[in-house]
């Protein structure tokens, strides 16, 4: 809560002269390329997973089943990583269009977080009953007609939710739009704290797209209460694929492979071709020594993500009246506040506290014990915890939810208590979701810039980093071996991830 409430109690802080310069400047400029980047992400977005999604669930093609778990594969592949690719292929071939600018930026996004309506999608459409469809097919409805007017509304609730956190991406994003060249709220923060030297006016641009960022969780929440459809999903039956044409399996393929090949394939095998061409240059030991601290704080970061989560979850679930739960319901809104916002709340408090442990130790003890806590990997974990720990609880949520209560009672009337019910009976049933939820936290931390650069420790460095300041540097085919690397290491939970959820159908 107190990075929140410093974050807060900045509009009570003196406003400079910067201030000033700022909006007359640039500061509707962040504000319009922001939006625009959020609602140009989520509607491309949503094309892309709602229609992959809907020709993976309902038609029967040669290589359904291995394309709709390939076209997850994009949540492997950075934003940043796949901008730097695209502008190395881009500066080799003349003659292809320039994506540094604003609707390259909705591009780039686009292609590696679709499948977060994707997934969320085609679960939908997968539980819709076949019934319904016929009943359409009989009134003379088309295909298409089905697809609009019927599956779209139904999946309404579950599409919402993903062009949600895709747009909640485009918004927190730093990397892709500062190698972009794209002026947003995240890079102009990042500027006015380390180019002006002005944290105070930094912390204050932060609540105020803080303030945004929540008004619009508010909106989609809401939106989301207001309309509700539902089906008798005890009397209805499951969707059987339906047979097609060899032409139209052709086009069907081809509309799949689309944004796999661009969000995907192309990316990856131009890295790996890069980073086989200079790798007698960059990869030595400091290399493996990046890959090493990279991968331990990952490890580190997801273990103690995890552990919170479930803390969190099982409080809400034996207390869920309780006022501790307003609390929680705050701090798991992280994963919609971008990483310089976060960056910013949680530096400031933790280095005045520093000081002011220092300031005591050396008034009464005369011993220095230096940055304890914003010096260290302490503070990074600290903010990734306030980053991704709504994944992470979610996920460990949604599982604890498919446990009944009255196992619960049923345990508690043998005289368990609750670590004995959590260790004998909810743990063995929440090793998927847990899985899961490590595996997700995992990726994103591998994948995490902005937080990541601003609050490291002194000579630590991390795989996306080196990436970025080699990609900054025009150095983009040096920068493909630490690029590859990130790809790769989350390719793996990726194909855990994809086998857990979308290897049973009915489980989406």
């Amino acid at each position: 809560m107190i990075p929140f409430i410093y974050l807060g109690s900045s509009v009570f802080f003196p406003y400079s002269d910067n201030w000033q310069h700022i909006i007359d400047n640039v500061l509707a400029e962040y504000f319009i390329n922001s939006l625009s980047l959020a609602f140009g992400v989520g509607f491309l977005s949503f094309v892309f997973g709602t229609v992959t999604a809907w020709l993976t669930s309902i038609y029967d093609f040669p290589l359904r089943k291995i394309i709709s778990w390939l076209l997850l594969m994009p949540l492997a592949m950075p934003a940043y990583i796949i901008a730097i690719t695209y502008v190395g292929i881009i500066d080799n071939y003349n003659f292809l269009p320039d994506i540094r600018n604003l609707f390259g930026g909705i591009i780039m996004i686009s292609l590696v977080v679709y499948p977060y309506v994707y997934i969320l999608a085609r679960g939908a459409f997968l539980e819709q009953s076949k019934e319904l469809y016929e009943n359409a097919q009989i009134l003379g409805s088309s295909q298409l007609e089905i697809f609009l007017k019927i599956s779209i509304p139904m999946a309404r609730p579950a599409i919402t939710l993903g062009v949600t956190l895709a747009a909640m991406e485009a918004l927190a994003d730093f990397g892709t739009v500062t190698f972009l060249g794209i002026p947003t709220f995240t890079t102009g923060i990042f500027r006015t704290w380390f180019g002006m030297n002005d944290t105070i006016t930094a912390t204050q641009m932060a609540t105020l797209f803080l303030s945004i960022v929540f008004i619009f969780v508010f909106l989609e929440q809401n939106s989301r209460k207001k309309v509700r459809y539902s089906e008798n999903i005890k009397t209805q039956s499951k969707l059987n694929f339906k047979k097609t044409s060899k032409r139209n399996s052709f086009f069907i393929i081809l509309i799949c492979l689309a944004p796999l090949l661009f969000g995907f394939i192309i990316p990856f095998f131009q890295l790996l071709y890069w980073s086989i061409f200079i790798s007698n240059e960059i990869i030595d030991q400091s290399f493996f020594e990046i890959v090493k601290s990279t991968l331990f704080l990952a490890l580190v970061a997801s273990i103690v993500i995890s552990l919170i989560s479930i803390l969190v979850t099982y409080i809400k679930r034996l207390k869920p009246k309780s006022i501790t739960n307003n609390f929680m319901q705050i701090i798991t809104l992280g994963y919609a506040i971008p990483g310089p916002v976060i960056a910013i709340a949680v530096m400031i408090p933790l280095s005045n506290f520093d000081n002011f442990i220092n300031q005591i130790l050396l008034d009464n003890f005369n011993v220095s014990i230096g940055l304890l806590f914003s010096g260290t990997i302490f503070i990074l974990i600290f903010a990734y915890c306030i980053r991704f720990l709504t994944v992470s609880s979610r996920t460990i949520k949604a599982g604890l939810e498919s446990v009944s209560l009255s196992t619960d009672d049923a345990a508690k009337s043998l005289g368990a208590n609750n670590l004995t019910m959590f260790l004998k009976i909810h743990f063995h049933l929440l090793k998927t979701p847990l899985l899961i939820s490590f595996l997700v936290v995992f990726i994103d931390i591998m994948k995490e810039l902005p937080l990541t650069a601003i609050l490291r420790p002194f000579n630590f460095n991390t795989l996306s980093i080196k990436a970025f300041e080699l990609a900054s540097d025009e150095r983009i085919a040096d920068a493909s071996s630490s690029a590859i690397m990130i790809v790769i290491a989350g390719i793996i939970p990726v194909i855990i991830i994809t086998k857990n959820i979308l290897g049973k159908r009915n489980k989406v």
